[in-house]
């Protein structure tokens, strides 16, 4: 019995983010069911519909795609509503109007993205233009309806177990230190056996979770310039994230093969013990970031030191000068990018140890 219990309790734990946002959408549905009703609505539904697909997993998100649905309702339904008042009521005039109304609001949605429901707006005002109905009314009631419904999404998202995009934000950022730690190790692993690094599929789902750090980011500007909640997170973040990706792929395009032989037994271990040292400090900014705390350096700064003193000593010890082209830049190419990964990888710490301290967020980055 013990067992079963435990289960449970791990499950609601594990799914309550998906059994928060159930819950909400759940009651935001019912909520607009009875506002409908009792407003008399004569097309409501479309405000069920609308708190269906409005709310996200945030409120910044669930405001952004209220408002975009409201923008996209109201040039949809002016456009469709003129359409509807103005053909000739037979099939090849609806059938005319359609396809006009159809290019101007596809136009407008490319050139403003915020307006892709327009089309949709505007094909459903003309096409369910009910005979002898008021155009006028008939565009209002769409216009209420959709309204209506984009309100209960907010208010919901408001005041039912509130899920502010700041920790979403932490979240991902949290996801995206540890993939990126995954790839340190592999490549720090690459260098140790003396193979090539074997492509990661690390790489594809680095790009994503970066875009949807950037875009948790956003909805959680929008809920600061709305006042609906504020958040710490800054905008350096997901940039200095993008930056360390960056730094990954050129040190993974360099050990595509092994270093070269003489240079190998004494570049290759200092190396890895700098990757695995940066491997342990993204772990520490994830853990930071998580917990509110500054960032624990410990001995980055000494690994960074004696692979810049290793590599400096093979420069100057004559040993490349019997390299070829193709392996002299190579040799290069990985001292410079693992200095960079160093340079974005503290900057990061920094970023992270000002949301911790309450620094203001700097306005030039290094």
């Amino acid at each position: 019995m013990s067992s079963i219990s435990d289960r449970i309790r791990e499950f609601l734990i594990r799914r309550a983010p998906e059994l928060r946002q159930t819950f909400r959408v759940a009651i935001a549905t019912g909520a607009a069911y009875a506002a409908y009703k009792a407003l008399g609505l004569p097309q409501g539904y479309w405000a069920v519909f609308t708190v269906m697909i409005v709310m996200q997993g945030s409120i910044g998100g669930t405001l952004g795609a209220a408002t975009e649905r409201m923008m996209g309702t109201l040039a949809g339904a002016l456009v469709g509503g003129l359409a509807a008042a103005f053909h000739s009521h037979t099939t090849l005039g609806v059938g005319i109007a359609l396809v006009l109304v159809t290019c101007a609001t596809v136009w407008a949605a490319a050139i403003r993205p915020q307006l892709r429901v327009a089309p949709v707006t505007a094909a459903i005002v003309l096409l369910t233009d009910p005979a002898g109905a008021p155009v006028e009314q008939f565009v209002l009631d769409r216009i209420i309806e959709i309204g209506l419904g984009g309100l209960i999404g907010v208010l919901a998202m408001v005041l039912i177990f509130p899920a502010r995009s700041h920790t979403l934000v932490v979240a991902r950022s949290v996801a995206v230190l540890a993939r990126i730690q995954r790839l340190l190790l592999s490549e720090a692993d690459a260098l140790e056996r003396g193979e090539a690094l074997v492509p990661s599929t690390e790489h594809p789902a680095l790009r994503q979770a970066l875009a949807a750090v950037e875009q948790t980011l956003k909805d959680a500007d929008r809920e600061r310039a709305s006042r609906l909640a504020d958040h710490r997170i800054p905008a350096a973040i997901p940039r200095t994230l993008w930056r360390v990706r960056n730094d990954l792929v050129g040190i993974g395009t360099v050990l595509r093969e092994p270093l070269p032989a003489q240079i190998a037994p004494t570049l290759a271990p200092a190396a890895a013990r700098l990757l695995r040292a940066q491997a342990e400090l993204t772990a520490r900014c994830a853990a930071a970031l998580d917990a509110v705390t500054v960032v624990s350096r410990n001995d980055v700064p000494a690994a960074h030191l004696a692979f810049t003193e290793t590599f400096t000593g093979l420069r100057q010890s004559g040993v490349m000068r019997a390299l070829d082209f193709n392996a002299v830049g190579r040799a290069f190419g990985l001292a410079f990018t693992l200095d960079g990964l160093h340079r974005d990888l503290t900057d990061l710490a920094d970023r992270i140890d000002e949301i911790a301290t309450g620094t203001p967020e700097r306005t030039t980055e290094t």
